[in-house]
């Protein structure tokens, strides 16, 4: 697969979203959660990290890793943010 076939745009839109709602609720979420979002919200740097190295040459492994941490991040905002009412 030629990186010109990969389309992360709908994953990359999802983690950005998701990484917006939970910084304007951060402080509504319990320490446990909190832990749980610093270890997505670094693999979110890291994804973003390597995407911005590889723009040019967007491996199927990196397309497909933006994929899962989209599905992640998506369930852990399902899970824990979009329930707290403000």
């Amino acid at each position: 697969m030629k990186a010109s076939d990969i389309d992360i745009s709908h994953p990359l839109d999802t983690l950005t979203a998701a990484r917006d709602q939970v910084r304007l609720n951060l402080h509504l979420l319990s320490l446990d959660t909190r832990k749980i979002w610093d270890e997505l919200e670094g693999k979110i740097l890291s994804l973003e990290n390597r995407i911005g190295q590889e723009a040019e040459a967007l491996s199927e492994a990196t397309a497909s890793a933006a994929i899962d941490l989209s599905g992640s991040v998506k369930q852990f905002v399902d899970s824990h943010v979009r329930h707290i009412e403000h």
